[in-house]
């Protein structure tokens, strides 16, 4: 029986496949028993206002994804519906800024443009999109760096809420996805990264980062696999997503 296509494939060489079969890697790490949802950076400035070409929607949004964001969120939406149905803890990222740019530090020489507008805080484009919103029993990250563990409470509400398994969604699969995964396996949580969820502007980073991340960090599988995992868990018992 043929092997399912991974969205990698068609960036890898030959050698590269030959590498991947005899090294190795890209082994199953599975899932533990006590999971959380994290949703990362899933904001109207990544995703747009609505589904659009990304060299249209970049002209209002300098961060914007494509009408890819809107098809990870399709996918996201029935995972956050399991998570909220079994009482797991649910975290959301808020990317913002204050209007100096001054909490930004060296980003903003190496990637923002001139006059940011869209990525101040306690604006619409920083807010997480509707069908996502957040609840009050949910937690919100800030964070102003990649990964969502610098420099920030996450690990403290992980350790109080006795969680051993991350599920990422969200943006960008080469960047704050990325650093979150990374740091996660290095803390020694298992990763989950269901495919679809993940979005990024640039498909060769995107697919890539996904590969490279399944490799040696995290599984990167099927949304279909991970909502057959949540539904077989029990309903969580405790103070839900707040701990």
């Amino acid at each position: 029986m043929s092997q399912t296509k991974r969205i990698w494939d068609d960036f890898l060489t030959e050698r590269d496949q030959q590498v991947l079969a005899v090294a190795g890697y890209g082994k199953r790490g599975g899932f533990g028993t006590r999971p959380a949802l994290f949703i990362i950076d899933v904001q109207y400035n990544f995703c747009g206002d609505t589904p659009q070409d990304i060299l249209e929607g970049l002209k209002q949004y300098r961060t914007h994804c494509g009408k890819e964001a809107w098809d990870a969120v399709a996918h996201m939406v029935p995972l956050l519906e399991l998570a909220r149905e079994k009482n797991i803890p649910v975290f959301y990222t808020e990317s913002a800024r204050r209007p100096d740019l001054l909490d930004s530090g060296v980003q903003v020489g190496k990637n923002h443009r001139g006059g940011e507008k869209t990525v101040l805080a306690d604006t619409h484009a920083t807010r997480t999109v509707e069908a996502l919103a957040p609840r009050p029993q949910d937690i919100r990250i800030t964070k102003t760096k990649p990964s969502c563990f610098f420099g920030t409470t996450f690990m403290s509400h992980l350790n109080f809420l006795d969680v051993d398994t991350l599920i990422l969604v969200g943006c960008t699969s080469s960047g704050c996805l990325r650093a979150t995964a990374v740091d996660a396996y290095s803390y020694n949580f298992k990763v989950i990264i269901p495919e679809e969820t993940a979005f990024d502007r640039f498909q060769a980073s995107h697919a890539i980062n996904l590969f490279d991340l399944n490799c040696k960090y995290a599984d990167v599988i099927p949304s279909s696999e991970v909502r057959d995992y949540l539904a077989t868990l029990p309903v969580r018992q405790g103070g839900g997503s707040a701990g």
